[in-house]
């Protein structure tokens, strides 16, 4: 059984700061579903390192970690989202998707593995 939230608009600003500081070690893949089928836009495995809205721009941005000694940080950018709604599942295990759809009518499926307290839990 899942259940889905949709966090206000008005709150993303917060509800991003406060997921950045619970994350810690948090796998993520994000695929981006629309016209044109689903792609994944980074590999299975990448660490999560932040999310925040960017209300000057009216932009979420999504900050990513390659695995390995080498580091590499890469931020991806949800521009004009409309909307995001957040996906949990029932334990064990318990599963987290952020869904977040921008204006051009895609979803951006943001997928973590071994999640943190979300907040406001």
């Amino acid at each position: 059984m899942t259940t889905t939230t949709e966090i206000p608009r008005d709150t993303w600003r917060s509800y991003f700061e406060e997921l950045t500081t619970v994350l810690g070690t948090v796998e993520a893949t994000v695929e981006v579903i629309g016209d044109d089928g689903g792609e994944q836009v980074t590999p299975e495995h990448h660490v999560l390192t932040d999310m925040a809205y960017d209300d000057q721009d009216d932009a979420i941005v999504i900050g990513l970690e390659a695995p390995g000694p080498q580091a590499e940080r890469r931020e991806l950018r949800v521009e004009e989202p409309n909307r995001v709604l957040v996906v949990t599942g029932e334990p064990p295990p318990l599963e987290v998707t952020y869904d977040i759809e921008d204006g051009e009518d895609q979803e951006w499926l943001v997928r973590l593995e071994r999640p943190p307290a979300l907040p406001g839990e």
